[in-house]
């Protein structure tokens, strides 16, 4: 055997962008080149292929540590302790909570994240149930963030004295006092005072926290209102930023020079399910924070963003809620990949109420992995030097600094909220989230794909409900949160429904037509997309003849039939066949597949609807629902 090393890259010319674009044109066959580049939200494209030659168009961004902090605050990143694995609780009451938060930092957690106030978290009137909360915290060693329903102030003043009444000295002291108006008024539609009054009352307190507990944030700035009522990552980012930038505005005007004040700004921002835009969000935000930092007059040192990331709620199923520990995973991941400096994985049984201690074991067990077993927290900046993510997160920060540049001539982002600019932005972002949820185009496994009407139903116990319906004169429209799912659980709720007051689910008829190898392929994707409404189909090998098929139908107790075949046998058979199926009973005929020039001739054969993929499922089965008397 030889023993001269073979080097590959010396064998092997180095292909040019030029070379692999013309074979790229060759096999595309005269569609255009843009048909491999796909949108992101946000308006942002996204490339088949990223070269050096994109990360030339860039200067080399500055290493860990250093300003304005792309890859990460800290020169070794997160290399040493790891990131804080900080899990959220909501209650539902004092005593639960305090229960959960005592087992999970037993177990491995290292952070407190508290979320007060009715309706949506822990109700806390006074600094003794604030002591009795926070019992089970050794507050001198565990960071703890607060965010409220209302302005936060009130709550910041017990979270002192329980920890003046446990002995802990307030330089001891770290974690965000959760102060955080414009995300009250985004949440609940009022900021009583207004927003200067609010930070004219938190400026003296930003002030000498500043010196005696200076591991103590009081601003937050949360993006959970607007991210759970559906923002897109580019809007988040630039909505976040822009209300940084109207605390350091109005604190400067209480007397708070910005040096100050961005050492006492948090961030928390939401990641979904999109995994490189969201690690290249993250990774922009720290960017832009700095920038902006910068030209308020702002150190180095305090262009430094200390930043939490949640999994978003927004993402997550009721239906088949087991997937989503696979969603919340890789949006730990990217947060974890992108840097931030905290972060809390949700129950997957969040969406279906009170998560018990299993749910928050794997919550919590999910970093602790990534962490412990996947040592991510081992390497400084992660994303560092792909050429995709470098390329993604400047896009990112070049979009969000333009929504940032049109909120700020707008008079900010609480003029853009009261205004309604945001509510309308948001409203437009459903529409166009919407359509592509219900053409599949973004599917949800386990809902919209790959339904399991089998499934056995995770009981949970309620939470509080939320009543935001009131407006006050010269407020804000309340935000509401959505989410993805909530149009195709509509529609399993009411197959439910049926089931109980019937005893059997909907069900379709399935004329399969050909041979098993003919047929398959496309009954079995109209089975699906009818489980996705509810409706239950039941296996056909095919029929050989009208009669066949017309007979299964009758022996079949459905209403519903629906004609699955290869397009080559429809001319021929959907007219006879429909027709026969209506005459034998049928109250429904639908044929799977597009119709195309036939569907004049197939409709006045009797066939009410086409399944297809591309079609509005929603609509589709709604109709159906309709016509089956499916309530």
């Amino acid at each position: 055997m030889s023993q001269v090393p073979l080097h590959i890259a010396s064998v092997f010319p180095a292909p040019s962008l030029e070379d692999w674009r013309r074979l790229v044109d060759k096999d595309l066959k005269g569609k255009p080149f843009t048909s491999l580049q796909s949108t992101l939200e946000g308006g942002l494209t996204q490339q088949p292929l990223y070269s050096r030659q994109d990360a030339a168009e860039a200067p080399p961004p500055e290493p860990p540590g250093v300003a304005p902090y792309l890859r990460g605050t800290q020169a070794l990143g997160l290399t040493e302790g790891g990131w804080s694995v900080c899990q959220e609780y909501a209650g539902p009451d004092v005593a639960s909570a305090a229960e959960a938060m005592r087992v999970d930092l037993e177990r491995g957690a290292t952070g407190v994240w508290l979320c007060l106030g009715a309706p949506h978290g822990i109700s806390v009137p006074d600094a003794d149930t604030m002591a009795r909360l926070l019992a089970p915290v050794p507050l001198d060693r565990t960071p703890v963030c607060l965010e409220s329903e209302t302005e936060g102030l009130s709550a910041a003043g017990f979270f002192l004295s329980a920890a003046e009444r446990k002995g802990v000295a307030r330089s001891s002291l770290r974690g965000c006092l959760g102060v955080d108006p414009l995300g009250t008024l985004a949440r609940t539609g009022v900021l009583t005072g207004g927003l200067d009054a609010v930070l004219a009352q938190a400026a003296p307190r930003v002030t000498s926290l500043r010196e005696s507990a200076p591991g103590l944030r009081v601003l937050l700035v949360s993006s959970r209102a607007v991210a759970e009522a559906g923002a897109t990552p580019v809007h988040e980012l630039a909505w976040a930023i822009a209300t940084g930038v109207e605390y350091l505005r109005s604190l400067e005007r209480a007397g708070v020079s910005p040096e100050v004040a961005a050492r006492s700004v948090q961030f928390a921002l939401s990641v979904g399910g999109q995994f490189f835009p969201e690690i290249a969000k993250l990774r922009a935000a720290r960017l832009l924070w700095s920038k902006v930092v910068a030209a308020s007059g702002g150190s180095p040192e305090a262009q430094a963003m200390v930043l939490h990331a949640r999994t978003a709620s927004g993402t997550k199923t009721q239906r088949d809620p087991w997937v989503n520990i696979l969603r919340a995973t890789a949006e730990s991941f990217a947060a974890v990949v992108a840097g931030a400096d905290s972060v809390s994985t949700s129950p997957f049984d969040e969406t279906l109420g009170a998560p018990d201690e299993g749910a928050r074991r794997l919550a919590r067990n999910t970093q602790l992995i990534l962490r412990d077993e996947s040592s991510l927290n081992r390497v400084a900046d992660p994303a560092g030097g792909s050429y995709y993510l470098e390329q993604l997160t400047g896009e990112f920060a070049r979009a969000a600094w333009t929504e940032l540049r049109r909120i700020e001539a707008l008079g900010g982002m609480s003029r853009a909220l009261v205004d309604g600019d945001i509510a309308r932005v948001l409203a437009e972002t459903r529409v166009a989230r919407d359509k592509a949820l219900r053409t599949r185009k973004l599917p949800l496994v386990g809902v919209s794909e790959f339904p399991h009407l089998g499934e056995a139903a995770v009981r949970r116990a309620p939470r509080p409900a939320s009543d935001v319906s009131t407006v006050k004169a010269g407020s804000a429209l309340p935000l509401q949160p959505v989410r993805l799912s909530e149009s195709f659980e509509a529609l399993r709720d009411a197959s439910d429904r049926y089931q109980t007051a019937h005893g059997v689910r909907p069900r379709a008829f399935m004329a399969s037509l050909g041979t098993v190898a003919e047929h398959t392929t496309r009954s079995m994707w109209t089975a699906n997309a009818l489980a996705v409404g509810g409706i239950e189909t039941r296996d056909q090998h095919g029929f050989a003849d009208v009669a066949a098929a017309v007979d299964g139908f009758a022996s079949s107790g459905a209403s519903l039939a629906v004609i699955s075949g290869p397009d080559a046998l429809y001319p021929e058979w959907v007219p006879a066949l429909s027709a026969a199926l209506k005459a034998k009973g049928a109250r429904v005929v639908a044929v799977a597949g597009r119709p195309g020039e036939h569907e004049a001739a197939f409709r006045a054969a009797g066939v009410d609807l086409f399944l297809f993929a591309g079609a509005d499922l929603v609509a589709l089965l709604s109709s159906l629902h309709q016509q089956l008397g499916v309530s």
